[in-house]
């Protein structure tokens, strides 16, 4: 990135009076009493009328916390993905299936509302750690003009939202690096709690299945995922499907490992266990992966810590997991590595695969914005499938070569910037922050990673690890050379994982 000149404040976010986040705390209290009313089916309000006023509502606390209070707003963006489809789901119980639930459009404005630090600080648009996005914005746009002349203007607006609000996210981290400190504590404080909440939630779902859980896999025929009886489907938990939870599982565990928090032995037991009940193998490689790159490229001095919380993890799982109820079920999924071609699902996935491809090459444009994803439930063409399980092929038959080639010019460009940080050494937050990146990009294969509630984490986790690369360039712990960092005045490193 171009030089950072100046060091960060020293207490960049400590300035900030309880008076500033006064009217934050007023309008998430709001949202709150909005949210008890729906899921209690109070209020006299009918299922469309709720989810005007949950929107309506989560927007104006998004928007005070964004100026009042910054560090609540990013947390905010997170637990509205996490927590969103559940709030449907109940609210459907009460009101009735929606298909396309208005609902789910708050987390995709909320997040959207990090466009206007792009447009605050558009000066600051500049260096290695921007360009990227250049090309990436190029090739969504490009995919928005095809979206609307093939599917239509909601559809492709739709798609274009749930694309733009989390890149425009992980800018708003990036050009926040000042504020690292903050955010940082923030995001982890929201995990400990959040992590075991996620976790223990999906291990009841699965063990009880709720009614709303149960209405809602029948109203939205999701055989796929299994049955609606205890114990006969794959864990989904808070999430609409059992891919974007086993992510958030992921992104929650990885992050954990670079805190020493109490309670996070009995925390990531519960995320664990319920990661295995998604039996979302996808999940389970991204797991591995990030751990192998948390242990053996984060600081030496907590490897052996985290060799430590890894085994009492395993041994607190095993067993809740030897139960002959839990133990069937993964391990089938489990020996399914041994033997993947003979596995329905991959073979299912690779016709998808082979008919993208034809499709690819049929159709150099692009099928556009608004032919894959959520984006389907709201178009007028019933042929539409909702994804082909490779997140690669995806994003060039959407985007076309024009538009694909420019997304992954800014995907090379982000993977070369990421390889050049040495602060990760140093600061474990950092290197947990590329951890989840890299993990993401092991299953990238496997299905789509940049848009909507995974494009949350995902960019989510790229802007973290710039903005703490940043902030470690201008407190002298990220120069390159060892040198110049002497001559900076940096005795020990200060960036830590909180």
């Amino acid at each position: 990135m171009e030089a950072v000149t100046a060091r960060p404040p020293a207490v960049a976010a400590g300035r900030r009076g309880g008076a500033l986040t006064s009217a934050s705390t007023v309008a998430f209290a709001i949202l709150v009493a909005v949210t008890i009313a729906g899921l209690g089916g109070l209020g006299g309000l009918g299922g469309r009328l709720f989810a005007v006023v949950f929107v309506a509502a989560a927007t104006v606390a998004g928007l005070v916390a964004y100026y009042r209070a910054p560090a609540r707003y990013v947390v905010f963006v997170f637990a509205l993905w996490f927590f969103t489809p559940f709030v449907r789901r109940v609210v459907d119980l009460h009101h009735g299936f929606q298909p396309a639930s208005f609902v789910l459009m708050a987390p995709v404005l909320v997040t959207l509302i990090a466009m206007l630090t792009v447009v605050y600080r558009a000066r600051e648009l500049r260096g290695a750690l921007m360009y990227p996005f250049g090309f990436m914005l190029t090739g969504v746009l490009y995919g928005f003009f095809i979206g609307v002349l093939k599917n239509g203007m909601f559809p492709a607006t739709y798609a274009l939202l749930t694309w733009v609000g989390p890149i425009s996210f992980s800018m708003h981290l990036i050009l926040s690096w000042r504020t690292l400190p903050e955010l940082r504590k923030a995001l982890l404080d929201f995990l400990q709690w959040t992590v075991p909440v996620l976790g223990a939630y999906g291990i009841y779902q699965v063990v009880a299945l709720p009614s709303w859980d149960r209405y809602w896999m029948v109203a939205a025929n999701m055989g796929s995922i299994g049955m609606p009886v205890p114990f006969a489907f794959r864990a989904f938990g808070t999430m609409n499907s059992p891919g974007p939870y086993a992510v958030a599982l992921v992104v929650g565990m990885l992050f954990l490992f670079s805190a020493a928090r109490r309670g996070m032995v009995i925390s990531l037991t519960l995320a664990l266990i319920a990661l295995l009940l998604t039996r979302t193998r996808s999940g389970w490689v991204a797991l591995v992966m990030g751990l192998f790159i948390i242990q053996f490229m984060g600081p030496l001095r907590r490897a052996t810590r985290n060799w430590f919380f890894i085994i009492l993890m395993g041994l607190v799982a095993v067993p809740v997991l030897s139960l002959d109820v839990f133990r069937d079920s993964i391990t089938l999924r489990l020996l399914s590595f041994t033997a993947l071609e003979d596995d329905n699902s991959v073979r299912q996935r690779v016709m998808l695969s082979n008919l993208a491809v034809q499709e690819i090459g049929r159709r150099a444009e692009g099928e556009g914005l608004g032919s894959t994803g959520g984006a389907v439930k709201i178009s007028t063409d019933v042929g539409r499938l909702a994804s082909i399980d490779n997140g690669f092929l995806e994003i060039f038959y959407v985007l076309g070569w024009p538009g694909g080639c420019m997304v992954m010019m800014g995907l090379l460009g982000q993977l070369m910037t990421l390889a050049r940080f040495r602060d990760s050494r140093q600061d474990a937050f950092a290197n947990a922050a590329r951890a989840v990146f890299w993990a993401f990009m092991a299953v990238l294969l496997i299905g789509d990673i940049f848009s909507g509630a995974t494009g949350a984490m995902f960019w989510g986790a790229y802007g973290f690890a710039c903005s703490a690369h940043a902030y470690n360039y201008a407190l002298g712990t990220g120069l390159r050379s060892r040198q110049l960092a002497r001559d900076f005045g940096v005795s020990t490193p200060t960036a830590t994982g909180g």
